[in-house]
């Protein structure tokens, strides 16, 4: 109990107590600073055509790297932070790896869904309002996340399908289009002059 009443004490708590305020403040501004760096990276730029994203992809990306950096940062700082009481860290780590591998050989079609989700993402392979066609279902895309892309299709059914699951996809919307109309024509009606008003046709309706 006396040991509680010396100035060392006192002192060496208050210290303690200042690294602890310094390290969460650290982390803080570190976390700050950097999804303004991310957000700024990841803005869209109208003027600049040398690297110009779409605005929905950007967002998601952005979204992505903070929040992977926001968890990097918490860890380091609890890790930290646990030092300052003189706990063994290191045990902690390991045991955090166990934990992970445990997860990842229990989760593998998880991690699978995300990480091609990812990729879908990051390669612009298709985006809301497109409309693809993805083994046997085929809709327009509503909703695009890391795990899962909704899919509507032409009778209102929403596909619900995860990213692990696709093996192709083919988009419709990319691109130049081509579309066929057959027009049926009577044997005895005049060719040149059916050419003509289809022609017609297609000046009024482009």
């Amino acid at each position: 109990m006396t040991d509680f009443l010396t100035p060392d004490f006192w002192l060496m708590a208050g210290n303690k107590a200042l690294r602890i305020v310094l390290i969460i403040a650290g982390a803080v501004f570190t976390l700050r600073f950097l999804s303004l760096v991310v957000g700024r990276f990841f803005a869209p730029n109208f003027e600049a055509k040398s690297f110009y994203m779409e605005e929905k992809r950007a967002r998601t990306l952005s979204r992505l790297f903070q929040s992977i950096i926001r968890y990097i940062i918490y860890f380091i700082a609890i890790v930290m932070v646990l030092q300052e009481f003189h706990i063994d860290t290191t045990s902690i780590i390991a045991g955090a790896g166990i934990v992970g591998l445990a997860l990842g050989v229990g989760a593998q079609s998880l991690i699978k869904d995300f990480i091609t989700g990812f990729f879908i993402i990051l390669e612009d392979q298709y985006a809301v309002g497109d409309y693809i066609v993805s083994g046997d279902m085929s809709g327009t895309v509503e909703e695009i996340g890391f795990r899962v892309t909704k899919l509507r299709d032409g009778n209102g059914v929403l596909h619900i399908i995860p990213h692990g699951a696709i093996s192709r996809i083919s988009n419709h919307t990319r691109g130049h289009m081509q579309a066929t109309v057959n027009v049926p024509i009577a044997y005895e009606a005049d060719v040149d002059n059916t050419l003509k008003v289809l022609d017609e046709a297609c000046v009024t309706v482009g």
